[in-house]
């Protein structure tokens, strides 16, 4: 970063294979662990280096998956998913309710597809003030934030130290 004059950066990986429309158990098992492991030594290098508090990892993925199988033992496009805020700023522990993840919940809108409770905007809000988004330019860098439950949306102060 000093080198390249910048404040802050922002980098983006992506890993696919997790569109499972079949086979979803071996394919989650082998995916899992294969993040798992891969955020392990990152962690690991980035406490080695001392810059843990430096650095957050924020998950995403453009769908979901349905929590019940298709005919082929896999799953479907869905609506509703867990991501995850990883840094050594972080305050860490569970943020946002915990779905109930059961066929036939009160977020189930039918074959395991759940409505989401809460909005990505939620979780990236604070992850952009830490970045140096101002307060009053969330509207700009989020336009859809008006649509939501502002008991919905996460703080700075919640998720960071």
């Amino acid at each position: 970063r000093v080198d390249r004059q910048a404040e802050r950066d922002f980098f983006f990986i992506e890993d696919g294979g997790w569109d499972s429309h079949k086979g979803v158990e071996k394919a989650l098992y082998t995916k899992f662990g294969e993040v798992n492991y891969a955020l392990e030594e990152f962690v690991a290098e980035l406490k080695a280096q001392g810059t843990f508090d430096n650095v957050v990892i924020v998950t995403h993925s453009d769908f979901a998956r349905t929590l019940t199988p298709n005919s082929n033992a896999g799953t479907d496009h869905g609506w509703s998913g867990i991501q995850m805020v990883i840094s050594g700023a972080v305050k860490g522990g569970l943020i946002n309710q915990y779905p109930r993840l059961a066929e036939g919940s009160e977020m189930d809108a039918g074959r395991g597809r759940l409505i989401p409770r809460y909005p990505l905007e939620g979780m990236m809000m604070p992850v952009a003030e830490w970045m140096g988004m101002e307060p009053a330019q969330a509207s700009q860098v989020f336009p859809n934030l008006g649509r939501f439950n502002s008991s919905h949306l996460i703080t700075k102060e919640t998720l960071f130290k």
